[in-house]
């Protein structure tokens, strides 16, 4: 009479078994790469290689939108695995893309 049982103590820790997160590697960028400067674009007059995100810019915005870009860098981040996702960094390249648009 003997009944078959699944162990009490296993080998292997429930967490294992959860497949790995895919590579970062395998995510499309999702802000642009950076254009190649040109002697107008430079701030300033600085010649670094990239610039910081370093001023604020404190604007009005409905709560709607402030929800939707909330969710959407939360979606982005889930879903690429990228931790430089920000409401600040997505801000900036909607606004470098609104002005490259109306070529200003």
């Amino acid at each position: 009479m003997s009944v078959k049982r699944e162990p009490a103590i296993r080998k292997t820790h429930p967490a294992e078994l959860i497949p790995e997160r895919p590579p970062r590697g395998d995510a499309t960028p999702v802000t642009p790469a950076p254009a190649p400067s040109s002697p107008s674009a430079d701030v300033g007059g600085r010649k670094d290689e990239e610039e910081k995100l370093s001023m604020t810019h404190n604007t009005r915005i409905k709560p709607s939108t402030k929800d939707r870009l909330r969710r959407g860098v939360d979606k982005l981040r889930y879903e690429t695995g990228d931790r430089e996702i920000s409401e600040a960094s997505m801000t900036e390249a909607a606004l470098d893309e609104y002005l490259k648009a109306r070529g200003l």
